[in-house]
């Protein structure tokens, strides 16, 4: 099971059925022959133009690029341009850029390198003495710029190592396989919001128009949708206090790095 389908599931008990169906399947049978499914109507409506948006700009997956035999374009001698292709990112769109690093980040790189088979907690103490005391090589440079999709400028550097990485945030995939289940209901609550705040914007003015024009009063009907007026709040709230912070946790790169940084690492 999916985010979104176990999002969806949970939408189909949280709103009435027969709102779902007036406003998602019977607004567009009348232009269609084949019968529509509610399940697809959702995810082409609100989830895939909004919440999928909306939850890439919080976060994605971090990801190191290799930038070895790709083609690049020098503008001037502190200027390179690199065109990465989806190969190297899975078929998925970079969505921000973080550093370019000089070197594998992989591969470890200190005094004691050549000794791990002698690695004591004294050893490793003395080699974070020599590692401070030595000067700070160059590895990486945050001077880098998203100018196109999937197009990179570095800048403020003269000569790229060959061998060098690009530190980047790729988009989610489309099922956002890397959420884990722990997640799952934060994303199913926003994507509630985001259905019940697509249903109030799109059916409250076409209710009163036909309430007016028909005659008609739509009862309890009316009254469910007019309860739905703060979706939209209720959206920006969950997307801005938990999914912000669910997508970081999710990213098995990005939340250690942060974990890192809190807390200090032996180096």
């Amino acid at each position: 099971m999916s985010v979104y389908s176990k999002a969806i599931s949970d939408v189909k008990f949280r709103i009435p059925r027969e709102i779902l169906n007036v406003v998602f399947i019977q607004r567009h049978q009348q232009w269609r022959e084949q019968p529509l499914s509610l399940d697809q109507q959702i995810m082409k409506e609100v989830i895939v133009p909004r919440v999928m948006v909306d939850c890439d700009l919080y976060g994605g997956t971090e990801a190191f690029v290799a930038l070895w035999n790709l083609a690049y374009e020098r503008t001037n001698d502190y200027t390179t341009v690199y065109r990465i292709p989806k190969e190297r990112t899975n078929g998925r769109t970079i969505s921000s850029v973080l550093n370019i690093t000089f070197t594998d980040p992989t591969r470890l790189s200190s005094y004691a390198a050549t000794t791990q088979c002698q690695a004591t907690p004294m050893l490793l103490m003395g080699q974070s003495v020599l590692d401070a005391l030595g000067p700070a090589p160059i590895t990486s440079s945050a001077y880098v710029q998203l100018i196109a999709e999937n197009t990179v400028m570095v800048r403020d550097s003269m000569i790229i190592p060959a061998n060098s990485y690009l530190r980047c945030i790729l988009d989610s995939d489309e099922s956002m396989s890397h959420i884990q289940r722990r997640s799952y209901p934060a994303f199913s609550k926003l994507i509630t919001y985001a259905v019940q705040a697509y249903i109030y914007n799109t059916y409250i003015i076409q209710m009163d128009i036909g309430e007016l024009q028909g005659g008609h009063a739509l009862g309890r009907f009316k009254e469910v949708v007019d309860s739905y007026a703060d979706a939209e709040e209720n959206y920006q709230t969950q997307l801005e206090e938990v999914i912000a912070k669910v997508m970081i946790m999710n990213d098995n790169t990005s939340f250690p790095r942060i974990l890192r940084t809190m807390i200090g690492t032996q180096r």
